[in-house]
């Protein structure tokens, strides 16, 4: 679940890291126009050292690390973090409780049943802030960018050209402190050795995909009554959820957004996508948050298996397309509830003492509103060939 991290003084000896077997070898000198030193660096397997002025700079992909450096597509536990940490640690001689984290990045790669484009294509904006297509060398991506966090959404099929349809979908902290907000202590390295973290990332990652409002461009505006097409036209355009101030502003625009999701549930001809990733990121982040692999098989709500394409014929995501893909579905009837920390039934945050079920009257709401939609969903699903039981309950 972890990838990317960032600490600007890593607690090692520089002297040591310089002299460092796994590092010879690696060191670089970047010098100035007058040829004269400027910092000393050092890439190791995804992960990027760099020296200046007697501090040590950390930044990189522990998940690639993991791999040698040569990818970050296939899962990555709470306890392959563990056990990467520790090995740094070890091989470096960090102090990782007095290294502290400037920034963390963590997400989820899911294997959709169409292609990642149905998501893509359909992105309009995340609070009204829309999302930005970034093209680097190596990869595209959509992101939106938060004032302490951004969210990052793309086609890890096509970074590294892979069988399946797989969506990644991650959130980058800029400041420690927004986790703190949600109740996770993660300020030092030796934090991500805690596996009660993890859960609640993965909780973040739903919440925060959940509040994404998505288009549909399966929908035939022919269909549409003249008023409906102002709606959905309206709904569309990321300009347009611009956040504006005053009372009267905020309840257009939550109007609008009750109206534009009824036109989608409504008129869309093809399958609720939009509802099928959020369990899909649910049901990952769950996975990847197991203390052990036998805990994923034994104790976990859940275990899924993937089957392959019935058809030779690749998935551009454009058609309706879904391949044979069956969950299996385990509920373990020795699973220990989770008596430790209360959470809102709808959204999955940490309820405050004086709440029962719900954080929020507005929770319970939508929480009741996917209740009723429930079975429309099954039904669709159905149709297009998946089968979800309990997993959309």
């Amino acid at each position: 679940m972890i990838d990317g991290i960032k600490t600007y003084d890593l607690k090692t000896d520089p002297q040591k890291l310089i002299e460092n077997p796994y590092l010879d070898g690696h060191w670089r000198t970047t010098i100035n126009s007058d040829a004269e030193p400027l910092y000393d660096f050092a890439e190791y397997f995804g992960l990027n050292f760099k020296l200046k002025h007697g501090k040590i700079r950390l930044q990189g992909s522990v998940h690639k690390y993991r791999n040698a450096g040569r990818h970050n597509y296939d899962d990555f536990r709470a306890v392959d973090v563990a056990e990467v940490v520790r090995e740094l640690s070890e091989r470096f001689e960090i102090d990782t409780a007095k290294t502290l984290l400037n920034n963390v990045e963590f997400g989820v790669n899911v294997v959709l049943p169409f292609g990642v484009n149905v998501v893509l294509d359909n992105l309009i904006v995340y609070k009204g802030q829309p999302f930005n297509f970034i093209e680097e060398e190596k990869m595209n991506y959509y992101q939106c960018k938060r004032a302490k966090f951004i969210i990052k959404i793309y086609d890890k099929t096509k970074q590294f050209d892979l069988p399946n349809n797989v969506l990644r979908f991650e959130i980058k902290v800029t400041a420690m402190q927004y986790l703190e907000t949600k109740g996770i202590k993660l300020r030092y390295l030796s934090d991500l050795l805690n596996m009660e973290i993890y859960e609640p990332l993965g909780n973040i990652l739903t919440e925060v995909y959940e509040e994404i409002l998505f288009g549909d461009n399966t929908i035939n505006k022919s269909d549409l009554t003249t008023k409906e097409r102002q709606i959905y036209s309206d709904g569309s355009n990321p300009k347009e959820w611009k956040p504006q101030k005053g009372e009267t502003e905020r309840k257009r625009l939550y109007r609008l957004e009750n109206e534009f999701k009824g036109i989608l549930e409504r008129h869309r001809t093809g399958v609720n996508f939009r509802s099928v990733v959020s369990d899909l990121i649910r049901a990952k982040s769950l996975e990847l948050s197991q203390i052990s692999q036998n805990s994923i098989t034994e104790n976990s709500v859940f275990s899924m298996v993937l089957f392959p394409y019935l058809s030779d014929e690749k998935d551009d995501g454009k058609s309706l397309f879904v391949p044979n893909i069956n969950f299996n579905y385990t509920r373990h009837l020795g699973q220990r509830p989770n008596t430790k920390i209360k959470k809102c039934a709808g959204c999955r945050k940490v309820l405050k003492e004086n709440q029962i079920s719900y954080c929020s009257d507005r929770c319970k709401i939508e929480k009741d509103g996917r209740n009723a939609k429930s079975n429309a969903r099954h039904a669709t699903i159905r149709k297009y060939g998946l089968f979800l039981p309990s997993l959309f309950n």
